[in-house]
This record gives C-alpha cells, structure tokens and sequence, in this order.
C-alpha cells in the first residue's frame, strides 16, 4: 500500500466560503427558522461527494513497486487512456529501461509503444531534462510540444538529471510554479513531479530540495514519482538513509563505501525477477526493474485505481497437518510479513523455510523477511490447523527454474498436471518429488506415482538446465499450459 499524506484542501475551503458569501443574504431570507448547525448540514451533504475530487494526490515511492497487487483492468483502462511524452536524459532513462524489461520478460498486459498500436501503452520520448537552478527550457518546449496542431500527448513528464543537488529553494520553486503554471493552461493534460536522483556528495541540500517537492506535491494534490524514495529501499523496505543512485550505501554523507544494497539483495535473492538483468544508466537493474514497476503502478492510479483497496479479494484455503506440510500460494496476501499472514495460526507454526531462509518464530528467527509468491516453501505444525490467504491473484505468473534442485510454487487454483510439464520442459525436467509426501516422477526410470501438481503444495524439481515455467489462468476445471524460454 502506498502510504499518502492528504492535508487541508484549501480549494475546497475557498469555494464552501464563496458559495456562503454570495448567496448568504437569499439563504437569511428563506432559512432564517433555521439552526446554524442545520445549515451546515445541508451544505456538507451539498459538497461531501467533491471532496475526494480535491484531495486525491499520487505519491508513487518505493511501495509502489508490487505488480501483483494492480489489477490488470486498471493497467488496460490506463493503456487505452493515456498518451505519454516523457522528457529525460541518462538518469530518467532508468524507467524505460524498466518498463522494457518487462515488456521483454513478460509482455502483456504491460506494453508500449509510440504509437499505441496493438493495444500498447503510447509512449513517446523526447531528450532533455529540467535541468538547474530555475532553467525552464523543459517548460517552453512542453508548451511547443503541447501546442502542435494534432498533437495527442495527454501525459507529461520530465525527469532530473543531477539538477535537484546544487538547486536552490528558489530554483525549486521556479520548477513547481511552472508545473502549476502548465496544469491551469492544459487542464486536459496530466503532469509527474519529479524528486532527484540521490547524490551522497551533496546528501543534505538534495535531501531537502526533495522534501520541499514532496511537500509541494502533497499539499497540492499533485501526482509525483518519488525517484529518490525508490532509490533510498531494498525490497524488502530496508532504508539506505546514505545511499547514492548507484545503490552504493555509506556510512554517513561524502564518507566511507560500505556496500551496494541492490547487488547484495539479488545475490541473498538468487532468480528474482526484480533482478532480470538489463542497462540500467548511472545504476543498478534491480534499481531499473522497481522503478519499472513504479511507472505501471502510478498509470494505474492515475487511471482510477484505488491501492488502498482489495475489491473482492481472492481466498486461498490451505489444511494444514501436524508435521510437514509443503505450502504455496497463487494469490498475493494482503498482509505480506510473515507474523501477520500466519497471526491466526502462529501459536502452532514451529517452522518455516524455503530455499533462501528461515522463519522460527519460537526462537525469534526470520532470515525470510516477507511472504514471496514465486517461492515453494515447508512449513512443520504442532497440531492440525486451517490456513487462509486473502490477496490478489497472481498476475502473469511464471516460475523461473534453475539448473539443479528447485522448490517451486504452484501459481494456479487448479495445479497442473504432470503431461504439462512433460510438455513444457521435456528432457529437462529430471525428477519431480512431493517433499511432504511420498510421490516422485523420475521419467528416465518410468516412475510416476501422482498426476497433478496440486495448487497450495510445493515441489522438488530437479532440472538439467534453466528455464521459466509459465502459468495460465484457471477456468476451475481444466488447466492449460502455455510454453516455455530456454535461456
């Protein structure tokens, strides 16, 4: 969920009090039996239903970046909608690099093009960046950009390129008068704020120049792609507080390197896919794939979706028994942290672990952090218990497979069966074991004691090379496999 400020709407407040003003002598007239508290009764109920026209700012920062929690309505709705011209230079070039990347590695529902064609979000670039100190040349060619007979872009954005560190308040404030100066003369036209990249030599002033962004944008009501929050996190919402945009940490501004954050969370998480490699400008891929993903989440929003609100969420049941149990998930749980997905249940969770960790809430233990849909897990219970996962269904869920042993997921209500994989990863797939249970398949020995891949359970799978394994959805009786990339 992406946390928002909304303060004071002043816009509303200005036209409660000119309606009251103007039209105060008439309301004496007719009102005048009537109680002061009546009156303002009448005017709220008047006026409630605006409120959320005047307060909704978008702050997209670094809990903006889960893909599984959009609904693919609202990516689709925002594709047919919106007709982006986006102005950067190296830095900026890190969300397109990112929304390429997932164009690449998954395709629909998230792709683009110039044009729109085929579906596709129509997304245009232009070089050039807000530059320093109050420069508007961003801001007289957005105005010829704008003003173009036939011209169609209704979303506008430009990026900074080191142009936040050695600003000024006032240069700033130049930036954010000419923002507001475009959305009073375009008001058919969508504007993204930006924040500045970080920068650990000039840590204090950009930290602050930022801030009088955010503020500006949250107050305002505006929409703002915080490109400085989503450089500040690791996935899994540790805070680099001295970090510049190589993802490079320190021990305090301008002083000693002490690691990169995004480097050491792809190694600890070995095959994420916020780790798909890719050219990332002045960075690393990690940092290119969540702003990536902080783009689509921020077209969502401005295309009417609510994150805040899980409409009529998807319920997975699991029986759990006492000792091992395998254990999956094909819907995104709301409560990601593992206290409070397994709340009900935790008084009998002895252990949980995966290929990456290990969760022993008796001992205080948690090396796994947050729930991860794209991994298998076991799990050991004292006693016979009942499980349920309230989220949102996996979007295009895939499971990628590496050369060795696996423990993988079943992304689907419905399983799979064993001819699908057959069919998918053929002389690749080595063996195949139900950890929690007693049945293999080890084709090369003709040895199969079980049919299906049963949704919620986990499995061993032994592969001879990489590969991803994809998922369709669900019609609740047949599955259908897609097909599969060697890489």
């Amino acid at each position: 969920m992406v946390f928002k400020i909304v303060k004071k709407d002043f816009a509303l407040q200005t036209l409660l009090t000119d309606f009251i003003s103007i039209d105060s002598k008439l309301f004496n007239q007719k009102i005048s039996t009537m109680k002061t508290s009546t009156f303002t009764f009448i005017i709220i109920l008047i006026f409630l239903p605006l409120m959320h026209l005047f307060s909704q700012s978008i702050i997209v920062d670094h809990q903006s970046t889960n893909l599984d929690s959009i609904p693919v309505s609202w990516i689709e709705q925002a594709k047919s909608n919106f007709h982006i011209w986006y102005g950067h230079t190296s830095h900026g070039s890190q969300i397109t690099s990112g929304i390429s990347n997932l164009q690449s590695n998954i395709g629909e529902p998230y792709t683009y093009n110039s044009s729109g064609s085929g579906g596709s979000l129509s997304y245009q670039e232009t070089g050039g960046d807000l530059g320093h100190n109050g420069n508007l040349s961003w801001y007289w060619t957005t105005r010829a950009k704008l003003d173009e007979p036939g011209n169609d872009r209704n979303v506008v954005m430009w990026s900074w390129c080191g142009g936040v560190s050695d600003n000024t308040p006032e240069g700033i404030d130049i930036y954010l008068n000419a923002m507001n100066t475009l959305e009073a003369d375009y008001p058919d036209v969508k504007f993204i704020y930006m924040t500045g990249h970080l920068d650990i030599w000039a840590w204090a002033n950009l930290k602050a120049r930022n801030q009088q962004i955010r503020d500006y944008c949250i107050a305002n009501n505006k929409i703002l792609f915080d490109f400085a929050d989503i450089e500040s996190y690791d996935p899994d919402e540790t805070y680099f507080e001295y970090a510049n945009d190589n993802c490079n940490y320190y021990d305090g501004p301008g002083g000693s390197y002490l690691g990169n954050w995004a480097n050491e969370w792809c190694a600890a998480n070995p095959g994420s896919d916020l780790c798909w490699s890719c050219s990332c400008a002045h960075s690393q891929a990690l940092n290119c794939n969540l702003k990536g993903r902080a783009f689509w989440w921020m077209m969502a929003e401005m295309a009417g979706w609510d994150p805040g609100q899980i409409v009529n969420p998807t319920v997975q049941n699991c029986e759990l028994r006492v000792g091992w149990n395998s254990l999956s998930s094909y819907v995104v749980p709301e409560a990601e942290h593992l206290e409070e997905l397994f709340a009900d249940i935790l008084p009998n969770l002895v252990i949980l672990q995966n290929q990456n960790g290990v969760f022993w809430p008796g001992q205080n233990v948690n090396t796994l952090g947050r729930w991860d849909t794209n991994s298998g897990y076991l799990m050991k219970m004292d006693e016979n218990v009942s499980l349920s996962i309230s989220g949102s269904p996996v979007q295009s869920p895939s499971v990628e497979l590496f050369e060795g042993w696996n423990l993988i997921p079943v992304l689907c209500s419905c399983g799979i069966s064993i001819d699908e994989l057959d069919t998918q990863l053929g002389n690749n797939l080595v063996f195949l074991q139900e950890p929690a249970g007693t049945n293999v398949y080890w084709p090369a020995m003709n040895i199969q004691t079980f049919d299906k891949l049963e949704a919620g359970k986990s499995y061993f799978l032994l592969m001879q090379e990489s590969a991803i394994l994809l998922f369709d959805e669900c019609d609740e009786k047949v599955f259908h496999g897609k097909y599969l990339f060697y890489h």
